[in-house]
């Protein structure tokens, strides 16, 4: 059975400007003529939507959403088209709407919720639930100019979710107060889906929409572009953020995996606190609590936790970032398919041992959770609170010490690994987000990006080998010649750079099981000359590669671990 039908439904506005002619082609918009300019909301629209179904609606702002919303609920008329509905229509497109400050809590329960249908048993009846589920009892007798903004929405949706309907349409309405109260409005929705009723969700919150939407449609422009599964979809949403040239470290939230953190949430713990972890610690190789590494060193976090009630279905998570935001690893639990039946109550603890930490010196910090199920709420994390320090110099900021060798191709010589260059020092040079060549005798003439079988490529899985050819052409020995190379995230991060004196023309730099994680990367070339400090010739961007990961981990490597836990016993 079908909920809503959309036949070839378009919105047109009529947008009205004031112009006055100041000079040939210059307009003031201060007074003069009308000008009228139709602008189409939506255009052609066509959706079927089966009873029971959880639909996402995303887009770019401008994109059509909330008009869309409006007509279903009535509030707008289409231009063009026909919609059909079958059942009450809900919406939660604006909570709080007609809230007025002056009246207490408990009365703009009452008049809240009469604007939104709600009759005067009806209200009487829902009201003591009302005021559990806002969790604002003790406030009711207060005027409302007295609530906090987060409060005001946590009175909102308590009226809003207890109405009847058959269609809930909801705007941008998923990030309602504090972690706690967002578990509770989602498992709202959740007991909405088992009664059958129909939802639509429009959000910027893409990670959110998936895991609670059965389908998902992308907006642009009014129109429908892309319908189906979450990844059919992000994919799209996220070349149309590159097109439309929005920030990358914007654009890659909407990626497969995360890149950037919100560092206004560190030092922060949150969640509901069925389960609190009480302690983290982290130890060494050597098994010294320390939170002072070396490079490459084995490392192991350990967090203790207590339940305070039982939790079916949970896991934890463990998450790296460098001090200024950049993500460089968070799997869990849930990721790596070890699944967390049943956490019982009383004390437990988690943890994670990583082979080699293969980052780069400088500071970082961990986050570490507990999440439930879905990970659409933590019952307890810890927002980049644990700091920690890898040892070491490193001038230019590379985020990653990863495996590598030159493959030499003179008879007779062996190529070996080498965590710097070849001999002659330790070239780390300056990178540019530019071109530059200096007049001289050489020239990069090709990069290539290969397979392990010598095969060009530039879509790799994570783990594959990656191979870099490079050529160079000059016309006398280059004695004192250093050649570079650089490889960047699409956002200019500097993962890893490789260099080597430069004595041949062809020079393959070899990455043996390359770790890093999905995403868009590039490569720059450089050429030095010994105590020169400007290259010789530096080419940005010279070549791109994608790397594609088969799980679902976020940021920019993957770093082998091992989980271990011990689960409380029932103490009941």
């Amino acid at each position: 059975m079908k909920a809503v039908i959309l036949k070839d439904i378009s919105k047109k506005f009529i947008l009205a400007h004031q112009r006055e002619r100041l000079s040939k082609g210059v307009f003031s918009s201060v007074q003069g003529k009308k000008v009228s300019t139709e602008f189409w909301a939506l255009k052609d629209i066509n959706m079927e939507i089966d009873q029971g179904k959880v639909i996402g609606v995303i887009g770019r702002n401008g994109a059509g959403k909330t008009t869309l919303l409006n007509l279903l609920a009535g509030i707008a008329t289409p231009t063009t088209g026909k919609i059909e509905i079958c059942g009450r229509v809900s919406s939660l497109l604006t909570l709080g709407a007609g809230f007025q400050d002056e009246l207490t809590g408990e009365e703009n329960i009452y008049l809240n919720s009469s604007i939104i249908g709600m009759g005067r048993n009806e209200i009487n009846k829902k009201y003591q639930s009302i005021v559990e589920f806002s969790e604002l009892d003790g406030f009711l007798d207060s005027p409302l100019h007295t609530y906090s903004q987060g409060m005001r929405l946590r009175l909102g949706f308590s009226i809003a979710a207890h109405m009847d309907f058959d269609i809930l349409l909801t705007d941008e309405i998923l990030s309602v107060g504090d972690v706690s109260f967002q578990k509770k409005c989602f498992d709202k929705i959740e007991e909405f889906k088992k009664q059958n009723r129909t939802m639509i969700i429009t959000s910027h919150d893409i990670d959110t929409i998936n895991r609670i939407c059965d389908e998902i449609f992308l907006l642009e422009n009014g129109q429908i572009v892309q319908r189906g599964g979450f990844e059919k979809v992000s994919a799209r949403y996220l070349e149309l953020l590159k097109e439309n040239s929005l920030p990358a470290t914007f654009r890659q939230r909407y990626g497969k995996t995360k890149w950037w953190a919100d560092k206004r949430s560190w030092e922060k713990k949150e969640g509901s606190k069925e389960i609190r972890i009480v302690e983290v610690k982290t130890f060494n190789a050597h098994g010294k609590q320390t939170n002072i590494f070396k490079e490459n060193e084995t490392v192991r976090l350990e967090a203790r936790f207590i339940a305070e009630q039982e939790v079916q279905a949970s896991h934890f998570g463990v998450a790296i970032f460098r001090e200024d935001g950049a993500y460089c690893y968070g799997p869990n639990t849930l990721f790596d398919n070890q699944p967390i039946e049943k956490v019982s109550r009383g004390e437990g603890f988690f943890s994670i041992e990583y082979k080699s930490l293969s980052l780069r010196p400088g500071d970082y910090r961990f986050s570490a959770a507990v999440w439930d199920s879905t990970e659409l709420w933590a019952y307890d994390y810890h927002v980049g609170f644990y700091k920690f320090k890898i040892l070491g110099d490193n001038k230019h900021a590379q985020l990653l010490n990863l495996r590598y060798s030159w493959e030499q191709l003179s008879p007779g010589r062996k190529f070996s690994i080498f965590p710097f260059t070849e001999s002659g020092g330790n070239l780390d040079p300056e990178y540019k987000l530019s071109d530059q060549i200096v007049p001289c005798d050489l020239r990069i003439s090709t990069v290539q990006l290969l397979d392990a079988l010598g095969n060009p490529r530039v879509d790799f899985d994570t783990g594959d080998d990656l191979k870099i050819k490079i050529e160079i052409e000059f016309l006398k020995s280059p004695h004192n010649y250093y050649l570079w190379v650089g490889i960047f995230r699409s956002d200019d991060i500097y993962c890893h750079g490789a260099s080597r004196k430069l004595k041949e023309k062809v020079n393959i730099l070899h990455y043996p099981g390359l770790p890093l994680l999905t995403g868009d990367y590039y490569l720059s070339v450089g050429v030095w000359e010994k105590d020169r400090k400007e290259p010789l010739v530096y080419q940005y961007k010279i070549s791109n590669f994608k790397i594609v990961f088969s799980g679902q981990d976020h940021g920019t490597v993957y770093l082998e671990h091992v989980w271990k836990w011990q689960l409380p016993f029932c103490n009941d």
